[in-house]
């Protein structure tokens, strides 16, 4: 697989709220992010191509955020111990938006890590 990815994804650990027009919100766990998209895990499933609102809750630099970036579902892995889902964003990270998650990705970017998600549809 050739990763089409526009933006290096760093490392990102924490937990967010996921919604959609149809569905209840459900806690996910995010693994790691980029300026144009994210990888969460939960045992709920989501389909491909479907618009979530991710409302994101941290620390950066010793301040509570609470941030909410929009995107799409782009890649799934449905396993036994649970599923994985990539999400492009509608518009990218930026300062003025989400001023602590463009943060967080601009300060680890010389962290990349690998793709492991094989059945990609698009960069995230």
């Amino acid at each position: 697989m050739v990763d089409k990815r526009q933006h290096i994804r760093v490392p990102f650990s924490g937990k967010a709220r996921l919604s959609t027009q149809d569905d209840v919100p459900v806690d996910v766990t995010i693994s790691n992010m980029s300026f144009g998209g994210l990888l969460f895990h939960t045992s709920h499933l989501f389909d491909l191509g479907k618009q979530v609102v991710i409302n994101i809750t941290g620390t950066h630099e010793e301040t509570s955020f609470r941030e909410m970036v929009t995107g799409k579902i782009v890649a799934v892995h449905r396993g036994p111990v649970g599923n994985s889902f990539g999400i492009r964003f509608i518009s990218y990270l930026t300062q003025e938006k989400s001023p602590c998650l463009y943060s967080w990705v601009d300060s680890h970017e010389g962290k990349p890590i690998p793709s492991f998600l094989r059945n990609s549809t698009g960069a995230v």
